[in-house]
């Protein structure tokens, strides 16, 4: 290249840059997009105190509400987390429908039966005592039937408005506070009031049941029986046939065990009770003591309380054990009950199908010690004691406490029941207390 060209090329480089320089500036142009937000810098020093605020009123000795967790409910081990942990709130298995399963199951069957609302057979004879827990009554074909469910709810449910007569006036969460006694119980429970199990003094006069008065623990009473008046249940003048796997006492007979009332009593035999029964809130007393972490508010999780048994009732003060097997009274029931489970399956008394062939049981259903599972056997034609037996082990059985109750009754009736069954005194090791 000459060195002409090159001049001329580096001039023209050069025009053209000083033009850029010094041209005319152009519009601007649209903002770029937000950065990212740096790195927050270090807390600055605080700040000084502010000023005390003025003195609040003086409270009223109630537990305003206001949306917060308030004592004796809604605290942690409250009534309510209490009531969780106890059987009540567990699902109830069961679809009610029409039958007799509301009196206890649904929401509202304390407070139906409470009103005399019950359901009876066409052409029947009249309930008595309906208002204070009895459920059996004679029908005009001469048949001991339960009153039916009253109420409309169609699935098992336990709560508080079961038990308690909350409404519009004393409902806290309605009224805004609670107070001790704000939430009193369906049931009537003082000195005088009544609470009914389905066991008649005779089988020659009307259906009547029998009438405790054992305070707040007639709400109990309501529930936790057999169901069954076992004098009209099992017959003591002919045989006995079993004609269901469901034959026998309701599940959670606890009442009929504890009162020393409501087993099949053999005649020519003498029953007494424990100690138990003299505790001066009878079920109450173990299963709802007072919780000292919840302003000795009663324990809603029913569970039994073995310091209640060692020292609140000052009656078994050297027992140091950790379970309520005491004296080893329910080790010794436990045996009896496996000898008498043995006796009636090779009698062919009991079985745990609930469909035909109704077999006996298995040496694993023996061997499991779940002896509330087990079932009567179709088929069978029992004589009285017999029958009586049959029902004794069924009450024993379903109650689940093994004596626990009333140590004394029960150890006589599984006494006499297994000398039924197996024409011999028992071999486990069971002695009839006197």
């Amino acid at each position: 290249m000459t060195l002409a060209r090159t001049t001329g090329l580096l001039f023209v480089l050069a025009a053209s840059i000083a033009g850029f320089v010094v041209g005319a500036c152009g519009t601007d142009g649209e903002n770029g997009k937000d950065g990212q937000q740096g790195i927050p810098g270090p807390a600055g020093p605080a700040g000084a105190p502010g000023a005390n605020g003025a003195t609040g009123d003086a409270g009223s000795g109630t537990s305003a509400l206001g949306g917060a967790c308030t004592k004796p409910c809604h605290t942690f081990n409250g009534v309510v987390d209490q009531w969780r942990f106890s059987n009540h709130s567990h699902p109830q298995n069961n679809q009610i429908g029409g039958g007799p399963c509301g009196n206890c199951h649904a929401i509202d069957g304390l407070q139906n039966r409470l009103a005399n609302n019950s359901q009876v057979l066409p052409d029947s004879g009249a309930p008595t005592d309906v208002p204070k827990g009895h459920i059996n009554y004679r029908a005009g074909n001469g048949t001991v039937q339960e009153i039916g469910y009253g109420g409309a709810s169609v699935i098992g449910r336990i709560h508080c408005v079961t038990c308690h007569d909350f409404n519009p006036t004393n409902d806290p969460h309605a009224t805004g506070k609670y107070v001790a006694g704000q939430a009193p119980l369906r049931v009537p429970g003082g000195p005088s009031d009544q609470a009914f199990i389905e066991t008649s003094p005779t089988d020659a006069g009307p259906v009547t049941g029998e009438g405790l008065a054992y305070g707040v623990a007639n709400t109990c009473i309501f529930c936790h029986k057999s169901r069954k008046d076992v004098t009209y249940y099992v017959s003591t003048t002919s045989n006995n046939a079993i004609t269901s796997y469901r034959w026998g006492p309701h599940e959670g007979p606890q009442t009929d065990l504890y009162t020393g009332k409501g087993a099949f009593e053999f005649v020519g035999k003498a029953y007494g009770n424990s100690e138990h029964v003299t505790l001066a809130k009878k079920c109450v007393s173990c299963h709802m003591p007072p919780a000292a972490d919840n302003d000795n508010v009663p324990d809603h999780s029913m569970k039994p309380s073995l310091k209640t048994c060692t020292t609140g009732t000052g009656c078994h003060t050297q027992y140091t054990g950790t379970t309520f097997d005491v004296l080893g009274g329910q080790t010794t029931v436990r045996k009896a009950l496996t000898e008498m489970q043995d006796a009636l399956n090779t009698a062919g008394y009991i079985t745990r199908s609930e469909v035909s062939p109704y077999v006996a049981l298995t040496d694993e259903d023996l061997a499991d010690g779940q002896f509330q599972l087990d079932l009567a056997k179709p088929g069978s034609s029992l004589t009285p004691a017999q029958a009586g037996a049959l029902y004794d082990y069924f009450l024993i059985a379903r109650g689940k406490d093994f004596g626990a109750h009333n140590p004394r009754y029960t150890k006589q009736v599984l006494y006499d029941s297994i000398e039924v069954i197996k024409g011999a005194p028992p071999t486990s090791g069971l002695s009839r207390p006197q």
